[in-house]
């Protein structure tokens, strides 16, 4: 079971930009759905890796679903 730091240790925006990650979409899609740049949307993706000690979109799908942040 994860602690409840590391559930909450993503920001609710990436949280956000976790899940259209998972739903397959490209940076691009994500910054232009969001209203932001694709320069912030690639820092909040370089902060969801680093925060979930992962590599890269797919670990990061893979290891937010085991602390349950997506279903």
């Amino acid at each position: 079971m994860p602690s409840i730091e590391e559930v909450t240790l993503l920001t609710m925006r990436e949280v956000e930009i976790l899940k259209l990650v998972a739903a397959g979409k490209s940076n691009q899609e994500i910054a232009d759905d969001l209203f932001i740049s694709i320069h912030t949307t690639k820092r909040h993706a370089s902060n969801i890796y680093t925060k979930l000690d992962v590599n890269g979109r797919q670990q990061a799908i893979h290891r937010a679903k085991q602390l349950g942040i997506l279903e």
